[in-house]
């Protein structure tokens, strides 16, 4: 009896550990198979290759240079055997004698059609004339000496040698490369380095033809591999080196049949030329041969590797796929709740998973059901803590999950529509559901409640640092700046480490509140300043200055001092409390100057007047400015309607007097006499009749036309300060000042930045 008869009893093939095991062995034979493939199949055939590589590389170099190098000559050799050419030649070489300068031309065009070809990598082709003495080329002609000294300079080939040159009829010799410059008075420009080509131009004069060729540019044309490269003449001359650096040995390999020798530190490749004769040599460093087996080796590895994880890829999908049916059950198990389960063919897992689906799709829907009402319920207890109403004896159990007993913080949020008209249910939510997931996502455990209509309340668990949260209400600030129907002002509370009372945080939220500036934006308050205690209410001095203006009756007098009030709040950066105070204030004064008068009602309904409940939705300076004028405007009507059913005609010469001359030098004396009565009557029956005395009378008349006068801006000031009857320009500014709290040049500015502001509004819409 074999093993495996007797291991099938034990293991079915259907059972998770069967199919397992399988998994596994087949993973291991795969890998040990692709390794012993590749150990074999790679080991001996490395070296060879890259040997090899080398050697077709010099082979394919050499044949592109010989065949570059024939090229040239037969080009060369075509140009020199016309008949043409040679008489050409001929005259140039007397031209001093037979002045036939005109053939220089001829023998430039010839010669530019060789230059100017890209694929010969000719810089240029001298004709040198060694008995007259001077060169043709490209750019001319020259003398000899000026060419080779100046032109074509190079220590390897000054003028000397050229003129000790000598060659063989119709043969072409390729000395070695040079850098040559060109030298001028005030600089030296380099030209690189050159590969000269002599040739005998004519066959029976001494005329040489000098080509300059671009060895860098054949290089990087048939030999551009980034390795070391070198030309030898048959003489172990180098013609061309492109590493300068490296000694290169002659080629002895060449004896023994060999193409290649290693030698300090490198392998050099050698080839022949067939036709010029010339040594090439192609220099790899040890190192790149050694690199080309590390990347083999890297291949191997990574084919390994590569190897390694297909085969765990498959062994861990082949895995899961029969461990992920086991794993749904226990997660039904584990949070109680159904997931979809997968088909298994595996029997255990089939008899399971139709019993485990059965049970927990019933539980599913009475869980959920319980977890939404749980919400709810806790909610309702929060809310109740928040505002100190006792709990509901049936609820009593919830009483111990609301109490914080472990590090806590607050954040208010209190909402102001800029629309009261609109309703903004839909949006409260929403703001709620914003603010609860900005909290989550940063890892806080907030409780968001709305407590009143206009509020919401954060209860943040365990909250870390006070920077993490301020963090989160920067951002929600972000968020909520474009949107321009919200007001929003957050007050943060620092955090509790002992057991404050929730009802206590939420109490000195409430008067954080009470920091609202009127910006208009949302706005974070993370602590209380000194300003917040200070006394808010209007100041004797001004509640008797308002009463006179009012009992004046004149809408403009009460409006520059109500406005004038306003914005010197709004420049002390005064709290929105400030504000209402001042707006109650004034509306007290209003009811004060009725009584006095005795008015029982107003031109339109005085109710009104009472509508204080509208300040808090106020978010502006300019809503003050409206909502007071609307109110101002029936009281001042009353009280004129009053005043004028008593007029008296003393008061009404002394007001058309002063509307009449007021740019004259006006005074109490003056007005008297003209009435022909004393000054002293005529200011205490003017101030019992109008509420408001002479001179302050006079003085509001002319600052409230000096302030229409300003709006002309070809007025200067002291043209103002004459139209409203001030013959000292100083005494104009001080008064002016003292009544609006800034200066006439102050006031222009503003009034003309106000204009330009409405006008661009208006080009805008």
């Amino acid at each position: 009896m074999t093993l495996m008869s007797l291991l099938k009893p034990a293991l079915p093939s259907n059972t998770l550990l069967t199919k397992l095991m399988a998994s596994f062995l087949s993973v291991i034979l795969v890998l040990a198979a692709f390794n012993v493939f590749s150990f074999l199949y790679l080991r001996d055939k490395l070296y060879d290759e890259i040997v090899r590589y080398n050697e077709l590389g010099i082979k394919q170099t050499v044949e592109s240079y010989e065949n570059h190098f024939q090229l040239t000559r037969n080009m060369i050799l075509s140009l020199t055997r016309s008949d043409r050419w040679i008489a050409n030649i001929g005259i140039l070489s007397h031209v001093v004698e037979n002045r036939r300068y005109d053939q220089i031309n001829a023998v430039k065009t010839d010669l530019a059609e060789l230059y100017t070809n890209p694929f010969l990598h000719f810089d240029n082709f001298i004709l040198y004339f060694k008995e007259s003495g001077y060169v043709l080329e490209k750019e001319g002609t020259s003398s000899a000496n000026v060419m080779f000294a100046s032109y074509y300079a190079s220590d390897a080939y000054p003028l000397e040698y050229w003129e000790s040159l000598s060659i063989d009829n119709y043969s072409m010799q390729i000395l070695p490369a040079a850098v040559f410059t060109e030298e001028s008075m005030n600089s030296t420009r380099s030209l690189g380095l050159q590969l000269p080509i002599v040739i005998k131009a004519a066959p029976y004069e001494e005329v040489y033809g000098i080509i300059m060729l671009n060895p860098r540019e054949l290089y990087a044309a048939y030999a551009n591999t980034g390795e070391p490269f070198y030309i030898l003449d048959d003489e172990g001359r180098t013609l061309f080196a492109s590493h300068p650096s490296i000694e290169v040995p002659p080629p002895s390999s060449f004896q023994h049949g060999m193409r290649h020798v290693r030698s300090d530190g490198y392998y050099y490749f050698y080839e022949q030329g067939s036709d010029t004769g010339f040594t090439y040599v192609r220099v790899a460093p040890i190192e790149s041969i050694t690199s080309g087996m590390i990347k083999l080796n890297i291949v191997l590895v990574t084919l390994l590797v590569a190897a390694i994880l297909v085969s765990l890829f498959g062994s861990a999908v082949f895995s899961i796929r029969l461990n992920h049916p086991l794993k749904r059950i226990i997660d039904m198990l584990d949070r109680r709740q159904a997931v979809p389960m997968p088909t298994s063919k595996i029997k255990e897992f089939a008899i399971i998973s139709d019993r485990m689906s059965t049970i927990m799709n019933a539980n599913e829907g009475l869980q959920k059901d319980l977890d939404q009402k749980n919400t709810l319920v806790r909610q309702y207890a929060f809310t109740n803590k928040v505002k100190n109403i006792p709990m509901n004896m049936l609820l009593a159990e919830l009483e111990d999950t609301v109490q914080l007993s472990e590090p806590y913080a607050a954040v208010l949020y209190e909402i102001g529509f800029k629309n009261s008209d609109s309703e903004y249910d839909q949006e409260i939510q929403l703001l709620r559901k914003l603010v609860h997931g900005l909290f989550t996502d940063h890892c806080l455990e907030p409780v968001t409640l709305q407590i009143e209509h206009n509020q919401l309340i954060s209860l943040l668990i365990q909250p870390g640092s006070r920077s993490d949260i301020l963090h989160v209400l920067n951002t929600l600030k972000e968020l909520l700046q474009f949107e321009d129907y919200l007001c929003l002002t957050i007050a943060v509370s620092p955090i509790h480490l002992d057991h404050t009372p929730i009802t206590s945080a939420y109490e000195n939220l409430l008067i954080m509140l009470r920091e609202k500036r009127l910006t208009g934006d949302t706005q974070i308050i993370a602590e209380t300043r000194a300003s917040g205690t200070r006394n808010h209410s209007m100041k004797v001095t001004q509640r008797e200055e308002l009463q006179a203006r009012l009992l004046s009756g004149s809408e403009e007098s009460v409006f520059q001092w109500v406005d004038r009030h306003l914005e010197q709040l709004e420049r002390k950066d005064a709290l929105a409390a400030e504000f209402q105070a001042y707006a109650r204030g004034v509306a007290e004064q209003v009811e004060k100057a009725l009584a006095k008068l005795n008015v029982q009602e107003l031109a339109v309904d005085g109710s009104k007047l009472q509508d204080l409940g509208a300040l808090d939705r106020f978010y502006s300076v300019k809503e003050y400015k409206q909502w007071l004028r609307e109110r101002l405007r029936p009281a001042l009507s009353a009280i004129i309607r009053i005043q004028t059913e008593t007029n008296d005609p003393i008061t009404s010469f002394v007001t058309d007097y002063l509307n009449n001359h007021l740019s004259e030098d006006i005074h109490l004396d003056l007005v008297a006499d003209k009435l022909n009565i004393t000054p002293g009557y005529l200011s205490s029956y003017f101030k019992e009749k109008t509420g408001t005395n002479f001179s302050d009378y006079l003085n509001d008349l002319r600052i409230v036309r000096a302030k229409k006068l300003l709006m002309n801006l070809e007025l200067r000031i002291q043209d103002v300060a004459a139209g409203v009857g001030y013959s000292n320009v100083n005494s104009f500014i001080r008064m002016f000042k003292r009544y609006t709290g800034i200066t006439p040049g102050e006031f222009r500015k503003r009034s003309a930045g106000k204009a330009t502001g409405a006008a661009q509004h208006y080009n805008v819409t």
